[in-house]
């Protein structure tokens, strides 16, 4: 009788700690989306500064793309099979905010072709990336994606401040270079790096 309330004990403890393992596991970041969403919005900014300073007939090509990548972004992941995961509070927690992320982001779409134009438009952009970076970079605690979140703020002020649109693409250019494609990079190298420790 003691040893099966020992080996129940054990037992439990062994659940306990597998499930510590897994809320852990559940919050890592292998910097691809911060990657490929940077890249993106970098290639799109900049496309449109160049666009205007050639005089293009169409300067939001660049953004028209990025826009058709996203929703077809967005579709596979809603209708991709879904792998069964433990479920925690964080996980839950952060998949709200990715939610009210694109709310807003879809909202601000909807305010700069009817309400607010297009320069404070983008300043609102670069608040809300912001704002994600501050929460996915604490939840994974990854000082490069806070920082990127303070120089996206910094970047959302330059907009307001600046009045000249096609200058506001180079200012959302840097700040998304600054804290999307660099800290995906450097959370890419550390995910590489622990699964070689990990093999």
């Amino acid at each position: 009788m003691p040893n099966e309330e020992q080996l129940t004990n054990q037992k439990s403890l062994e659940i306990i700690q597998q499930m510590i393992n897994q809320a852990k596991t559940n919050i890592t970041d292998n910097g691809l989306g911060w990657l490929l969403w940077g890249t993106m919005i970098f290639l799109a900014s900049l496309s449109t500064y160049i666009f205007i300073y050639i005089g293009s007939a169409n300067i939001f090509l660049g953004w028209n793309i990025f826009g058709i990548f996203t929703i077809l972004m967005l579709s596979y992941s809603v209708f991709r099979p879904k792998q069964k995961k433990v479920r925690t509070y964080v996980g839950d927690l952060l998949r709200l905010v990715d939610i009210g992320f694109i709310i807003c982001l879809f909202t601000i779409i909807f305010a700069i072709n009817f309400a607010v134009s297009a320069n404070g438009g983008f300043g609102f952009f670069l608040m809300i990336f912001a704002f994600l970076m501050l929460i996915k970079g604490g939840a994974v605690k990854s000082r490069s994606l806070m920082i990127g979140a303070v120089v996206n703020w910094a970047g959302a002020i330059a907009i307001f401040l600046n009045k000249d649109f096609k200058y506001d693409m180079l200012i959302m250019a840097a700040a998304v270079l600054i804290g999307y494609v660099i800290p995906g990079l450097l959370l890419w190298v550390q995910y590489r790096r622990s699964i070689n420790i990990n093999k």
